[in-house]
């Protein structure tokens, strides 16, 4: 069963329709060049399937944590790296009254509020960062086994998810780039950034942490 993550990440996608639909009833769909005007909706397209990617990363790590933390009878229960999240929270917190608030039930908002401050940290969902994240939280390790598709062969999407966040980055800053932004280009993240969703999905109902 797909994530509300997943269900989150497709309605995202809607409003980066909307904008290749308005560039398409501006520019019609027939071969050749187009006005470099359109180029400004293809990098709009870009920021937003990059936060609809970040987002859904965001969001799936989260939701498989409150899973595993609902389920549990006790903080014995969790998964392994919660435990160690929490622990090592507990270490380094100054606050007298962080162990107050682990008395009695105490333990699951303690946790989840440590998935949530450590999954809030990422704004550059590259590859690496994408995966420390989820083996960080969730334990999940060797992700880049998975991602491999027709025509893109083991670390090939993860490299082209690094070059799509670097671009996403230079538009986001304004940097003047050396060629116009293509809707081409939307086509592929687009098509790379569901394919990636795709493969995280199945990797997490295989290792039980979505239902």
């Amino acid at each position: 069963m797909p994530s509300s993550a997943d269900a989150s990440f497709r309605r995202a996608l809607t409003d980066v329709n909307n904008l290749m639909v308005f560039h398409e009833n501006e520019g019609g769909n027939a071969p050749g060049r187009r006005s470099a005007d359109l180029g400004s909706l293809n990098k709009s397209a870009i920021v937003l399937l990059c936060a609809a990617w970040e987002s859904y990363v965001e969001f799936v790590i989260r939701e498989c944590a409150v899973r595993n933390i609902d389920a549990a009878m006790a903080p014995s229960d969790m998964l392994k790296p919660l435990r160690k999240l929490v622990s090592s929270h507990l270490r380094s917190d100054k606050d007298e009254s962080t162990w107050e608030r682990t008395a009695g039930e105490g333990w699951r908002d303690l946790t989840k509020s440590c998935v949530h401050s450590i999954v809030s940290i990422l704004n550059t969902p590259k590859t690496v960062q994408v995966f420390s994240l989820m083996k960080e939280v969730l334990g999940v390790s060797d992700l880049d086994g998975t991602w491999s598709w027709h025509k893109n062969p083991l670390g090939k999407p993860a490299r082209r998810l690094n070059a799509f966040v670097a671009l996403r980055g230079s538009i986001a800053h304004g940097e003047v780039l050396p060629n116009n932004v293509k809707k081409k280009q939307v086509t592929e993240a687009k098509d790379l950034l569901s394919r990636l969703v795709e493969k995280v999905e199945t990797r997490l109902i295989a290792d039980g942490l979505l239902a």
